[in-house]
């Protein structure tokens, strides 16, 4: 089975063809700057960069269009017809109810529609695409691996907020978790790499890098997780404000003379690591910031560590004990001192560091006879969409 994997963004489009018999990259793409006259795209065949240029993509639509011709170019040798795609899946982001990894149905579109300000940097983008897709492969099984979908068998009582139940029942305000496909992936390959049971093992995932959330994973289920109704809450991201008390922004509205959209457009542009460091988002330039002597680049490291330490701990009280952690994503994978600093508070649980490992990206940062183990991972949230984009297809026969 060859499977399309795509990523969709609001100005981006990443994709992957995948051939499933043996899991295998067929051709790879991305294009920046979706919507301009000066797009970029990159197309690779496996691993090995075949084209690149510059060209002017006006639309998404214009965007699929152009990967499409591409995948068929007979000087490229990919596919002979688009008829040997046999399903396309999508990284999509939130349908409330319909979360999870499903056929995209109008029924799951109407409620991406419906659920669209819970997502607004997602969901339009996809939604746009999803129909492209739909118009141009018209035949071709489309299939959504929901961001909350890993998160929907947590227990109801760690899904609720304290809101009055109508809000619940009536709109569908709960907690639905988000990097599902990334903490998939990271969780199993724990499992696979430790050689745990499958029905006991208490882990945790640390998905770290612009975009941040923390993972309880308990003998095979999600049972919670950092990030909430929304990508907004849990630890503070690169330009989002993480958790905050909901009366904060009638107050800060009422001091600065602002409309609610104004004071929201701050948390998710002007907060979180670029907010607090005053340089960006980027753990790099935070970190390079703070050598060079700046207080608020520091406030701002120091905040993210505490936020990641706090998770941490709900989570292993939660879980009643804890048999590995596992770092991914930009920061989790390539920030050595910052595992260092976050693991030093489980010390005391007999978890130990070996050191060299640790500096050195290892898999395994742990020492062998650290009670906690400690795994850095490579995340591959591609390979979990086209997996589960197969078994929807399979069970739709």
């Amino acid at each position: 089975m060859k499977v399309i994997v795509c990523n969709i963004g609001s100005s981006s489009l990443k994709f992957q063809l995948l051939e499933m018999a043996t899991e295998s990259i067929l051709a790879q793409g991305h294009m920046e700057r979706v919507g301009s006259n000066e797009s970029t795209i990159v197309y690779s065949a496996g691993e090995k960069k075949i084209h690149e240029t510059q060209t002017p993509l006006p639309s998404q639509r214009d965007a699929v269009q152009h990967m499409l011709n591409f995948l068929v170019a007979p000087n490229y040798g990919i596919l002979k017809s688009l008829d040997e795609i046999d399903a396309v899946g999508f990284k999509t982001i939130q349908a409330g109810d319909k979360n999870g990894s499903v056929l995209l149905t109008q029924e799951v579109l109407d409620a991406m529609e419906y659920y669209r300000d819970l997502a607004p940097a997602h969901n339009p983008p996809y939604l746009s695409a999803i129909y492209m897709f739909r118009e141009l492969l018209p035949k071709t099984p489309l299939v959504g691996v929901f961001e909350p979908g890993f998160h929907t068998q947590a227990p109801d009582y760690a899904k609720i907020y304290g809101t009055p139940y109508e809000w619940i029942e009536k709109y569908g305000v709960k907690k639905y978790g988000y990097h599902g496909a990334s903490h998939r992936f990271v969780t199993g390959e724990t499992v696979r790499l430790l050689n745990l049971p499958q029905d006991d093992h208490k882990i945790i995932s640390c998905h770290l890098g612009g975009s941040s959330s923390l993972c309880a994973f308990k003998n095979g289920i999600a049972v919670d997780t950092s990030m909430g109704f929304t990508p907004q809450s849990g630890l503070i991201q690169g330009t989002r404000i993480g958790d905050l008390d909901p009366y904060v922004l009638p107050y800060v509205m009422d001091k600065k003379e602002i409309s609610l959209e104004d004071a929201l457009k701050e948390c998710s542009k002007n907060a979180g690591l670029a907010g607090l460091s005053g340089t960006s988002g980027d753990m790099r330039d935070i970190n390079e910031a703070i050598a060079s002597g700046s207080k608020r680049a520091l406030l701002a490291r120091n905040k993210f560590i505490y936020d990641i330490k706090r998770y941490i701990g709900e989570f292993l009280v939660l879980m009643e004990g804890l048999d590995a952690i596992t770092f991914t994503g930009g920061i989790g994978n390539k920030d050595a001192d910052l595992r260092k600093e976050v693991l030093a508070s489980l010390e005391f649980l007999g978890c130990q560091l070996d050191q060299t490992q640790n500096e050195q990206h290892a898999t395994t940062i742990s020492t062998a006879s650290s009670e906690i183990k400690v795994l850095v991972v490579k995340t591959n949230e591609e390979i979990v969409v086209a997996r589960e984009t197969v078994k929807v297809v399979e069970n739709h026969i």
